[in-house]
């Protein structure tokens, strides 16, 4: 993979945010260069990957590239952050040198870890707002469930006082009774699509099954009671 990945990266000319696949991997890269005395051409070429097998929306392709961009911007405006490139050559410095190319190394490796946590917390939310989103645009069909099946307790509640010829007929109580069935069938399934809606599959790029197992119920919970807010705040509003 290493490999693939330095093929692409010297097949580019000017800073770009660019995707590709290979096999069952997401790729999403980041190519920038950066000021160098030691480089040929005093620049290095850097390229910043993140893989996964997940898919992923174009809203968070986009919120990556600009996580990779922040991260390019930083590395292009600290002097001599360059030599922290070198450690492999470590050897070969005199001892002043020496101290900037560690000190500067320990920096990247800083830098490439808050990167991965910030690509790992905002792509979270995004999946979360979206799922969120889809949720609460469906939020109309259960509150119109809820509408029409009080209407119908009013219609049975009608039929029931009414003449014995309108009580007895067996049709219309059939109608009311699957009409019923209905209805409870239909916000069954919408409250199953929200508890069982799986965030820490689709959002976690990174994580371990375990590290999701642990988390998924806690996420579960999260969305289930903002979605309850947002319905009792419709209907004070009303």
């Amino acid at each position: 993979m290493s490999d693939r990945l330095y093929d692409i990266m010297t097949q580019q000319n000017e800073e770009e945010f660019f995707t590709n696949s290979f096999e069952n991997l997401k790729v999403l890269n980041f190519y920038f260069q950066i000021r160098s005395d030691w480089a040929r051409g005093n620049k290095e070429m850097l390229m910043v990957t993140i893989m996964t097998k997940q898919q992923i929306s174009l809203e968070i392709e986009e919120s990556i590239s600009i996580l990779c961009k922040e991260f390019s911007k930083k590395m292009q405006n600290t002097e001599d952050i360059f030599t922290g490139f070198y450690i492999k050559e470590l050897s070969t410095y005199d001892e002043s040198d020496k101290e900037r190319i560690k000190k500067n190394e320990t920096i990247i490796k800083d830098w490439v870890n808050d990167l991965y946590w910030e690509t790992l917390e905002d792509t979270r939310k995004k999946s979360e707002e979206q799922k969120i989103t889809l949720l609460l645009n469906d939020r109309y069909i259960f509150e119109s469930l809820e509408d029409i099946s009080r209407e119908l307790k009013i219609i049975g509640r009608e039929i029931s006082m009414s003449e014995d010829l309108l009580k007895k007929n067996s049709h219309i109580q059939n109608s009311l009774s699957n009409l019923n069935k209905i209805i409870n069938d239909l916000s069954e399934g919408y409250i199953e699509k929200m508890t069982e809606l799986d965030i820490e599959y689709e959002d976690d790029l990174f994580s371990t099954e375990d590290d999701a197992d642990i988390d998924l119920q806690k996420n579960k919970k999260e969305l289930i009671h903002v979605l309850e807010g947002e319905v009792k705040e419709k209907k004070e509003s009303k």
